[in-house]
């Protein structure tokens, strides 16, 4: 009976485990692939209109009132007035490494230039055009602009160290004829951007990387990889020659996925700079002739030991349990179960992850962004008032630059603290962390705008009271309310973005609300 019986049922269980194995390790894959995904849409959400505010500068200052007179006479005292207003620009907004004024000839006229101990440098005359590497800028028109390809800034013809990731961005300087008389060009430090994007892969298997249209590495997992179009040593550092059936299929379809013996990629392909005028670029080493618009390739690559740990786990579990069952029948049912629990646990322990903040434990952007949309349905159904707030913190990259990562980890935990600890318990209220030392917070259920800028003063006072080793950190605060700003999400977080780019450009460590919600947008 026992040879008659067992046999059978320990086939079957041997066959129930099989399939119960393969669905395991197949649900594991498909999350790994989906972060992955995840990780490439929010990378592509931290690219979006990040360029926009230089090009206002730019054509600002292509407009500027000393430049017209210049233009005009020629009088070379006003060239020291062009330089003072190129250098409070510099140390204002803490996102350019030069200015400079170029004639039609390609030679500097003003040079404004940001030093290593954060002092500003200004040269007038004439110096040589080669420090200008894209000359075929100087054909533009008037409003037309010009960006570069991110590459790495130069010092007197040589690769600056440590490396300074750099994106020039030029318009044409036109007199009151109509003539074009040279050029505007603001040299922006990108590694910033670049920072952020890096900072969606940490604790997370799927690794952040950034391509230019030529294949070249920008941002990668390994530094030796990046930047082959401009170190001899790495140029065999592309898509094409390292992955390229990947690279293939990158330049078939604006975004996708890719299966790969190295692993699994999800790519998009994007647009960082969209703004209404022409915009020319030749990132790829072609001419500014026509326009074109700059284009990057966005992707997250999960390697395949990933998929294999994942894999390893229910193996072991289920080869050890197959042992059991193969002896103990009546122990199945209870293995069985437990699995099934542990397999849920998982589950909803991963998709707290994938909406917590790992550092802070606050909301990241996603779970942010998800209960800003319901806010806006719950507001818009009970006719309420909220405002979505946009928080940078000023002095954070000095701390980290000087005390280490820790330091700005401690930072970025006393914010998150300040801010769960200003929540109101009657209401909706909800602080999340959106970039590296950015932060988001819903005030909900307002009565109108000075409820929100009397919770947003008290937030920024506590952060500024905080002391790191004798440094401070400050924060620059905008908000705009729903729905007498806007009345959709896009539009909230670009207003609430400007706003907070205001504070920064007023001096830092202040509030700022949209025009709409207080006259005077302060």
């Amino acid at each position: 009976m026992f040879l008659s019986i067992y046999p059978p049922l320990a086939g079957g269980v041997v066959i129930l485990l099989v399939l119960v194995w393969q669905w395991q390790v197949e649900t594991l894959h498909h999350e790994l692939d989906t972060m992955a995904t995840a990780s490439v849409e929010e990378q592509e959400r931290l690219l979006e209109n990040k360029l926009d505010y230089v090009v206002a500068d730019v054509l600002t200052l292509s407009r500027q009132n000393e430049l017209r007179r210049y233009l005009e006479g020629g009088d070379a005292l006003l060239l020291e007035s062009i330089a003072r207003e190129y250098s409070a620009r510099l140390r204002y907004s803490g996102l350019y490494q030069q200015i400079r004024l170029l004639d039609v000839q390609g030679r500097e006229r003003v040079r404004v230039e940001l030093g290593a101990d954060g002092e500003t440098r200004i040269t007038t005359g004439g110096r040589d055009a080669e420090v200008w590497r894209d000359a075929g800028a100087l054909a533009l028109g008037a409003n037309e602009i010009y960006v570069s390809a991110l590459d790495l800034d130069l010092v007197q013809g040589r690769i600056a160290r440590p490396f300074v990731p750099t994106l020039r961005l030029a318009t044409p300087v036109v007199d009151a004829a109509g003539r074009n008389r040279g050029l505007i060009v603001i040299h922006y430090l990108a590694g910033r951007l670049l920072q952020r994007l890096e900072d969606v892969g940490r604790g997370n298997p799927a690794r952040p990387m950034l391509v230019n249209c030529a294949g070249y590495w920008l941002l990668a997992p390994e530094a030796e990889m990046r930047w082959g179009f401009m170190l001899p040593e790495r140029a065999h550092q592309r898509m094409q020659q390292r992955f390229p059936r990947v690279w293939r299929e990158m330049t078939r379809v604006d975004r996708g996925e890719v299966r790969t013996a190295a692993g699994f990629f999800a790519f998009h392909r994007v647009e960082p700079l969209r703004v209404d005028y022409p915009v020319h670029s030749a990132p790829c080493g072609g001419t500014v002739a026509a326009v074109s618009p700059l284009q990057w390739y966005t992707l997250a690559f999960v390697p395949r030991a990933h998929y294999e740990r994942a894999a390893m786990t229910p193996t072991v579990i289920i080869g050890l349990l197959g042992l059991l069952l193969l002896g103990v029948l009546a122990a199945a049912v209870q293995s069985m179960v437990a699995l099934y629990v542990n397999r849920r646990a998982q589950l909803r322990q991963l998709e707290r992850m994938a909406r917590t903040d790992a550092l802070t434990g606050m909301a990241n952007r996603i779970a942010f962004e998800e209960r800003a949309r319901l806010e806006i349905e719950r507001a818009a159904r009970h006719r309420r008032c909220f405002a979505l707030c946009v928080i940078d913190l000023d002095g954070f990259k000095a701390i980290n630059d000087t005390q280490g990562h820790l330091a700005g980890d401690a930072v970025l935990g006393f914010v998150a603290g300040v801010l769960q600890g200003q929540l109101r318990t009657t209401s909706g209220d909800l602080a999340g962390r959106i970039g590296g030392d950015e932060f988001g917070l819903l005030l909900t259920e307002l009565p109108g705008p000075e409820a929100a800028r009397a919770i947003l003063e008290d937030i920024r006072r506590l952060i500024a009271e905080g002391d790191w080793g004798g440094q401070r950190v400050s924060a620059s605060i905008g908000a705009a309310l729903y729905p007498q700003d806007a009345r959709h999400l896009t539009e909230l977080f670009q207003l609430a973005d400007a706003a907070m780019y205001r504070a920064k450009s007023a001096g830092k460590d202040r509030v700022v609300l949209t025009d709409a919600a207080a006259p005077g947008g302060a």
